[in-house]
C-alpha cells in the first residue's frame, strides 16, 4: 500500500458580463501522513491530528487504529504509515529490532483499574472479592496490553480470579461488557472507565490497592517514526511531517490533549 502525495487544484473564476475565463489551475502538494495508533490512544490523537492539521494546512493525517502486535508485524511491508504509537513494549522493540520503526520514545501512561456496573449490584470491595466464586469476572485476554498489565496486578495481589471470562476484544469491549451487565466486576483501563458516561464505575479501593494498580497495573505508550512511509517522491516532507507530529504529542498541548483522555503524560 502507498498513498502517493495528493494534488489539490486551486481554479480562479475570472467573469466579465456573461463571459467567463479560467485561470491555469495552480497545484498544491498535499502530503499524507498515516498515523498507526492503539484505540486507547483514539480520543487524544483525534484532538491533536485536528490542531496538527490546522496548524499545518498542507498536511492530511489518516489515522489507523489497531493492535500494537498486529500493526508491528506489518510495518517491513507498509509504505503508508509514517508514526506509529505501540501500547505494547514488546510489539514496538520487534519493530525497532527490524528497522521499521526509529527513534522510540515512551510519551503516557494508562493502568488498569478493578470495575463495575454502574451502582455495583455484586457489592465489588476490591481485588481480595476478585477470589468469589459466586461472581462473573471479566478479564481481557492475555495476549493484549490490557491482558497483560491485568496479569501483573494479578501476580502482584497474588490473588487467582475463579472462572474468569476473558475478552479477546481487549479493554473496551469488556467496559461494554460490563456496561451491559454481562459480567459483575473487570479489571479494565481507567481511560476506558472514564468513557463510559457513568455506565461502568470503579470500585473505591484503598491506597495500598491504587499504588499496586499504577505500578504494577499498568501500560507504557511508546512513540516512534516509521521510516518506511518516506521512500516515494514525498519522502522528505513526510518525514518532517512526522517529525512535526511527534513534536506536538510530546509537546505541552500534546500532553493536555492526554490528560482530557484520562491518560498519563510523562515529562519532556
Amino acid at each position: 500500500m502507498r498513498r502517493r502525495s495528493g494534488i489539490v487544484l486551486g481554479v480562479a473564476l475570472m467573469c466579465s458580463g456573461v463571459a467567463c475565463a479560467t485561470e491555469e489551475p495552480e497545484a498544491t502538494t498535499v502530503v499524507s501522513l498515516g498515523v498507526a495508533a492503539t484505540p486507547t490512544l483514539s480520543e487524544a490523537f483525534v484532538d491533536l491530528i485536528r490542531i496538527f492539521e490546522d496548524e499545518n494546512p498542507g498536511v492530511r493525517v489518516d489515522l489507523e487504529l489497531g493492535w500494537s502486535d498486529e500493526i508491528a508485524r506489518s510495518l517491513p511491508e507498509r509504505t503508508d504509515l509514517n508514526v506509529f504509537a505501540s501500547a505494547s513494549e514488546e510489539a514496538m522493540e520487534l519493530a525497532v529490532d527490524g528497522g521499521a520503526a526509529v527513534g522510540p520514545q515512551v510519551f503516557a501512561r494508562n493502568h488498569v483499574v478493578v470495575a463495575v456496573p454502574s451502582g455495583n449490584p455484586a457489592g465489588v470491595r476490591g481485588m481480595s472479592d476478585l477470589a468469589r466464586p459466586d461472581l462473573r469476572i471479566g478479564l481481557c485476554e492475555v495476549d493484549t496490553p490490557c491482558g497483560k498489565a491485568t496479569d501483573n496486578l494479578l501476580a502482584a495481589w497474588m490473588v487467582e480470579p475463579v472462572d474468569a471470562i476473558r475478552e479477546p476484544g481487549g479493554s473496551r469491549a469488556l467496559t461494554a461488557r460490563l456496561a451491559d451487565g454481562g459480567v459483575d466486576v473487570g479489571i479494565v483501563y481507567r481511560t476506558d472507565v472514564a468513557g463510559s458516561n457513568g455506565w461502568v464505575s470503579p470500585v473505591e479501593v484503598d491506597g495500598r490497592e491504587r499504588d499496586l494498580m499504577r505500578s504494577a497495573g499498568t501500560t507504557r505508550y511508546i512513540l516512534a517514526r516509521v521510516p518506511g512511509g518516506e521512500s516515494g517522491p514525498g519522502g522528505e516532507a513526510e518525514r518532517v511531517a512526522a517529525d512535526r507530529f511527534r513534536e506536538l504529542v510530546t509537546s505541552d498541548r500534546g500532553r493536555r490533549a492526554l490528560e482530557g483522555a484520562g491518560l498519563e503524560p510523562l515529562p519532556e
